[in-house]
């Protein structure tokens, strides 16, 4: 169980981009059901969600001398529950920017690209955010990032000079979601084009550094009841041993002006 718990959370820190981007902290309680929003002037509690991943081994990949097999099983699971988390707290960032923080843009050239990058970084830094910030992007959006017009890669020019230290690609942005109008409600349309989201951050966090800062300061946080880890379920069919790896967790957004988003358009 140590041996699987340790390669579980290795593996779940290099795959999971929330673990990377997100600082997170522990509320000592495993059995939690909520947790305080710690929103300013909104006080609140939040439900704290589980996420899993079940898969089954043999009593011989248990007790093997290396355990290659059983630490197989258990990165292929932790790398899927990365992805599962992923798919919610991405969405819910998303979904939380501010109307006056999003911004659609043709992407005609590296200046225009960066133009709306620094209107985004002017927004998270007016909210008092002005460490330097983290961007999320898809595929599309870090084709921009790393056009070769000027025959080298641009990306640190432009995250530079948007005064942008993390930069981490999610396919999870290449879905279209639901457009929400000014009184809060579903146009019917969607969303499209290029996205690229910024979190806005008060500390200086290197690169994937997340897990290693704390979550007190910062806008967004994630209140981890239940770390990454395993369950071991019991016995199932054909002598099988059914496992789980496991989550438990809250995504708090206290600030939402603390986060930016880009849509960019095709040229009509």
């Amino acid at each position: 169980m140590a041996i699987a718990n340790r390669a579980i959370c290795e593996t779940f820190e290099q795959t999971c981009i929330a673990w990377q981007a997100i600082p997170h902290w522990d509320t000592g309680d495993p059995g939690q059901s909520r947790v305080h929003n710690d929103i300013v002037n909104k006080p609140g509690f939040l439900r704290i969600r589980s996420r899993q991943v079940g898969f089954r081994v043999t009593l011989v990949q248990t007790s093997e001398p290396t355990l290659d097999s059983l630490i197989a099983e258990v990165n292929w699971a932790a790398t899927r529950l990365a992805r599962r988390v992923d798919n919610r707290v991405i969405r819910s960032l998303r979904v939380n920017v501010p109307g006056s923080a999003t911004f659609t843009f043709a992407a005609t050239s590296a200046q225009v690209l960066l133009d709306n990058l620094i209107d985004a970084r002017a927004k998270v830094e007016d909210a008092g955010y002005r460490a330097p910030a983290c961007l999320i992007t898809n595929t599309k959006g870090l084709k921009y990032l790393t056009d070769l017009t000027a025959g080298y890669p641009i990306t640190n020019e432009l995250l530079a000079s948007a005064h942008v230290n993390s930069l981490h690609r999610a396919s999870q942005l290449n879905r279209r979601l639901d457009e929400v109008g000014s009184n809060g409600l579903p146009t019917g349309q969607k969303k499209a084009g290029t996205v690229m989201l910024m979190i806005g951050r008060r500390q200086l966090i290197a690169h994937a550094g997340a897990p290693d800062a704390s979550g007190g300061e910062e806008p967004v946080d994630l209140a981890i009841s239940v770390p990454p880890s395993l369950e071991v379920l019991g016995e199932t069919t054909n002598s099988r041993i059914e496992m789980a790896v496991r989550i438990r967790f809250a995504l708090r957004i206290k600030e939402r002006r603390a986060l930016a988003a880009l849509y960019g358009k095709p040229v009509q």
